[in-house]
């Protein structure tokens, strides 16, 4: 596989049932993750895009997190629903406001 142009990290960290922090795994993260990747495939994007599994992105509250690199975009609260959504924008470049990470501390 030749340097992919843009990395697309899905948060899939996963907290013990009962856990006073949410996690985005509990959130449907796994889901997302595969079904970006299907995505990449369909679209024949293997060349040039890279979905990759993260452990906590730091955004508990406001997860289903991804980012995307290397534009250093944020999202939140991403559903599956979005997925195709995304990985257009990831692709172009462009920042999908509706999903922006809200502003606010790093937890």
């Amino acid at each position: 596989m030749p340097k992919p142009e843009v990395q697309v990290f899905v948060c899939l960290n996963e907290r013990p049932e009962g856990s006073a922090t949410a996690s985005c795994a509990r959130r449907g993260s796994r889901d997302l993750y595969y079904r970006i990747k299907d995505l990449i495939r369909e679209q024949g994007l293997k060349e040039t895009v890279l979905v990759t599994k993260t452990g906590c992105q730091h955004h508990c509250s406001r997860g289903t997190t991804v980012s995307v690199w290397p534009h250093n975009h944020w999202y939140g609260h991403v559903a599956l629903d979005d997925a195709e959504m995304l990985l257009e924008a990831a692709v172009a470049g462009v920042e999908l406001v509706k999903l922006r990470m809200p502003p606010g501390p790093w937890e």
